[in-house]
């Protein structure tokens, strides 16, 4: 049922269900793939086309948002990349297994260097700025949603209201935040080769063309496949974590989902030279279609493991322990849940 559920989302946006690009339309395809696979155990106001076409709609907008003005490039726009050189390293110091805890760290350690971190670009840190939100988000939808069914009968109101609220946000911000996911599946924005070789060392006569948007958007266009795209992810396996996952955790699964992005830049520049690009030959659209599926899968993976992480989330001020509300043992009332 979700499966038909995803061929009417994108049929009802005018996008191309056989052929979607990676521009605009591909970055909705991610999303609405990962958003129609997520788990039944996630909750109700995640499924369904109304959901998964909002998160779909999404998927393009903080490309759409670039030239809103430049403060707003400025901090923004280097958010969608990383530029990770033949040593597996971003600017010769980073490897992907040990990023710096938080962007503030990461920022002052470039620079200490002499390298400018946004030309480096920051991807991770978009990522990972998305899942605290989220399962913040799912924090505070845990909780108005047992005050909804177990406040007093003057209270349960302004829960449901609020509850409403969340899920509107929420929905946003997994639209949103796909979007940077979504990117960090693309090879070309995980390589200084982003856009041809490059003035680097290229034994392999490597292309210097610029193909970053033939690939992301010409080749996906003419021949990716959403239902090839679909059978590619990966089934789900739930995680339990037993606490709230740290920052380096985190980093860590986004830096092994890096590397694997990372990994496919040298494949996707030998299956140019060999001109299958040019071909259209099944290898590879086969590659491109295992790309775009990767993104999916990724979104789908860490929107679930948000909303179970979100079970070890605080929610107000003083904090209080979702645990705490959900189990009944701290009852809270509005003045509290808004940290008045």
């Amino acid at each position: 049922m979700k499966r038909i559920a995803l061929i009417a989302v994108l049929a009802s946006l005018a996008l191309p269900v056989q052929a979607l690009a990676w521009g605009g339309a591909g970055h909705t395809m991610i999303n609405a793939v990962g958003a129609a696979t997520l788990p039944a155990e996630l909750p109700p106001f995640l499924h369904g086309p109304d959901a998964i076409g909002e998160i779909a709609t999404l998927g393009p907008e903080m490309d759409r948002l670039k030239g809103s003005g430049s403060s707003w490039d400025a901090d923004n726009d280097n958010g969608h990349f990383l530029n990770i050189g033949d040593d597996n390293k971003v600017a010769g110091l980073f490897a992907l297994d040990a990023l710096p805890a938080s962007f503030a760290e990461y920022d002052a350690a470039l620079r200490k260097a002499g390298q400018d971190p946004f030309k480096a670009g920051y991807v991770p840190y978009t990522i990972l700025d998305g899942f605290e939100q989220i399962r913040k988000d799912f924090a505070y939808y845990r909780a108005d949603a047992y005050m909804a069914e177990h406040g007093t009968a003057a209270d349960r109101p302004f829960f449901e209201r609020d509850m409403g609220l969340r899920q509107a946000l929420t929905i946003r911000d997994i639209g949103v935040w796909g979007h940077f996911v979504a990117d960090a599946s693309q090879p070309l924005h995980i390589s200084v080769h982003y856009n041809g070789w490059g003035d680097f060392p290229n034994p392999s006569n490597y292309t210097t063309r610029h193909i970053h948007s033939f690939f992301e958007s010409t080749y996906v266009r003419d021949h990716a496949k959403a239902a090839a795209v679909t059978a590619l992810v990966k089934p789900y396996v739930a995680v339990d974590p037993p606490a709230l996952i740290s920052n380096a955790d985190m980093l860590k699964r986004i830096g092994a989902y890096l590397a694997a992005s990372n990994a496919r830049v040298i494949p996707l520049y030998q299956l140019y030279q060999n001109g299958d690009f040019d071909r259209g030959s099944p290898r590879a659209t086969d590659f491109t279609d295992q790309c775009l599926a990767a993104g999916a899968t990724q979104l789908r993976d860490w929107i679930a493991l948000a909303w179970e992480d979100s079970l070890n989330e605080t929610v107000s001020y003083p904090e209080i322990p979702v645990k705490d509300i959900v189990s009944g043992k701290t009852p809270i009332t509005p003045r509290t849940l808004t940290a008045e």
